[in-house]
């Protein structure tokens, strides 16, 4: 008993030191996790009320042509922008 209290208090202990990581992330070498996160955002029309959404999925359409991840996750970030409430609100430049 006295064992599986000790490897209880280790698993938690792990679990909260480990970071949690969101599944989107900049600089890491590929744009698949930009195009997931951008794709799961516009799913069913989601945010196609925002009003530069036709300049998003412009945006997007450029970044997913890039060959060079650096300047596809800066478009896809730029897409992101444009289609991302910020306090309620959606971009309009």
């Amino acid at each position: 008993m006295r064992l599986l209290a000790i490897l209880l208090s280790f698993v938690l202990l792990t679990m909260l030191t480990v970071p949690a990581l969101s599944g989107h992330s900049t600089g890491n070498g590929t744009c698949d996790d930009d195009r997931l996160h951008y794709e799961n955002m516009t799913v069913n029309g989601k945010r196609s009320d925002a009003p530069l959404y036709a300049e998003s999925q412009a945006m997007y359409m450029k970044a997913i042509n890039k060959h060079n991840y650096w300047k596809c996750e800066q478009y896809m970030e730029e897409a992101l922008r444009m289609i991302r409430k910020t306090g309620g609100e959606y971009p309009t430049e």
